[in-house]
């Protein structure tokens, strides 16, 4: 995020009263919460009511929050936090299990306990809330940023399990540790969701939902020292890790009242989305090979098991190059749709959907240039009798109903070769490319009495409507002039009685 963009951010969450008494609540109960920390080192019972009991408010907090959301907002958000206010939720109730067993076993929680399957489920919940809250960027885009991740996470878990965790269970694999392992790698699952289909596949991100992406960010990093002084060292409650997890509990607390205060609107999605496109296949393939050496350079051999996770790997990553592909050709079809859809509009009339005078122009010219010499076009100019008095009786919306259901009048009794356009206000043309003086003079009687023959409702008005028409017919050589003769021969109509045709002079 830019600096400009944050300072936007700040200044909003500033300008609100009740988002700003969160902030500054927020802020100073972290700084009371380190000094009740560091007051406790020396005093095991203190350090226990610290990390159990006060540890619980920040989290409390966030999920009754994240829940009033929930109730208020629509659409994606709702469903956002629906889920967050589930995760969080979970998060409370294993905390709650933990201070149950801290306070009443002399042996604290076993390990692991119920409250690491809470913890688990608010993991997973989160990630699942961050795929549906972003689920606007496009099912493929969606797919693929979903196997992006579950890439970066299985790599990084081979790679953490090869390198660091299988030197140091000689004696087996336990439960415990399967659940020690999991906490970073759900971890890493949110911030790549939040990266990859988040970030990299839209413009700009609420900002609720970044602090919600901040939020797991410092969790990830609380939970790596969790793993850390579990794996190397003891953990007790109301150590300095705590801190980080209450300042993550904090954050996800103001993103909650950031989003019922500002009601912001969805993510927008990128056209090109960044997708780190390059980062998950190179994990993948150090992964691979990471573990192929470390297990020949340790044992000789490469087992089975190796071998199955290298190839789904490899699967994984030529499925994820396949979605790549398709969600690019995706957008170029969209693309492409795109560009016919505005050379469409350049050459239409956005009332009546008539072609306009451009495309006319450049039809006439066409077949000017291409028809045989003394082959016969014609051009009918029509104008709608005393249309101003429509605009000026009933309104331009009626109007406008009055136009749309001429044009399509007119259009309904021509040829299929025929050129049919608005011409400019309550002017139309159609133009004749095979059609002699006695076809287009035919044409234009059907023309008037498909018009004039029964009234337009429009506004629950039934209005009769009248046309006069101009018709002129030349040699494809001498085209540039049928403007000119059908607009003399209009005139000649409208002066000589109105809803009437009548035909220009052979030229």
């Amino acid at each position: 995020m830019s600096v400009a963009r944050l300072s936007t951010a700040g200044r909003k969450i500033l300008a609100d009263v009740p988002t700003r008494i969160a902030v500054l609540a927020g802020v100073g109960w972290l700084i009371c919460y380190a000094i009740l920390t560091v007051l406790s080192e020396d005093n095991p019972s203190r350090a226990k009511f610290v990390g159990d009991v006060l540890y619980l408010l920040p989290i409390a907090a966030g999920a009754i929050a994240a829940a009033v959301a929930a109730r208020r907002l629509t659409g994606r958000h709702r469903a956002l936090w629906r889920l967050l206010a589930i995760a969080y939720g979970a998060q409370l109730a294993g905390e709650l299990i933990w201070t149950g067993y801290d306070y009443l076993t002399p042996s604290g929680p076993p390990d692991p306990s119920f409250a690491d399957v809470c913890y688990l489920t608010a993991s997973v919940v989160t990630v699942a809330a961050v795929l549906v809250g972003f689920g606007g960027g496009g099912r493929l885009r969606q797919l693929r940023g979903l196997l992006d991740t579950l890439l970066l996470i299985a790599s990084a878990g081979a790679m953490g399990w090869q390198i660091l965790i299988r030197p140091q269970l000689s004696d087996g694999m336990a439960l415990s540790n399967l659940f020690t392992v999991a906490y970073p790698l759900l971890d890493i699952a949110l911030i790549c969701c939040l990266g990859i289909v988040g970030i990299g596949g839209h413009r700009q991100l609420p900002l609720s939902v970044r602090l919600v992406g901040y939020a797991g960010g410092l969790n990830a990093i609380s939970d790596m020292l969790y793993t850390y002084q579990l794996v190397f060292s003891t953990y007790a409650s109301g150590s300095w890790v705590d801190v980080a997890f209450e300042a993550s509990a904090t954050c996800s607390f103001v993103a909650a009242v950031v989003a019922i205060r500002f009601r912001e609107p969805a993510a927008r999605r990128r056209t090109f989305d960044r997708g780190f496109t390059v980062l998950p296949v190179l994990t993948a393939t150090l992964a691979s090979c990471t573990l192929v050496v470390v297990e020949r350079v340790t044992s000789g051999t490469t087992s089975v098991l190796t071998l199955i996770i290298v190839g789904v790997l490899i699967l994984a990553m030529l499925t994820r190059q396949y979605l790549f592909a398709a969600d690019r050709a995706s957008l170029a079809t969209e693309l492409r749709h795109a560009v016919q859809e505005q050379q469409r509009l350049a050459v239409t009339d956005g009332l009546t959907g008539l072609h306009n005078r451009r495309f006319l122009t450049e039809r006439m010219a066409a077949e000017a240039g291409s028809a045989p010499d003394g082959h016969p076009v014609s051009l009918l100019v029509i104008d709608l009798d005393h249309f101003k008095t429509v605009n000026d009786t009933y309104g331009h919306p009626v109007g406008d109903v009055v136009l749309r259901e001429s044009a399509g009048r007119i259009a309904a009794v021509c040829r299929t070769d025929d050129v049919v356009a608005r011409y400019g206000g309550e002017e139309f043309v159609v133009f004749c490319p095979a059609a002699d003086e006695s076809q287009a003079r035919a044409l234009a009687e059907r023309i008037r009495q498909s018009i004039t023959g029964t009234p337009i409702v429009a506004g629950g008005t039934r209005i009769p409507v009248s046309a006069s028409i101009g018709v002129a017919t030349r040699p494809a050589g001498a085209a540039d002039s049928l403007m000119t003769a059908a607009d003399q021969a209009l005139y000649r109509a409208k002066t000589t009685g109105r809803d009437r045709v009548a035909v220009a002079a052979a030229g």
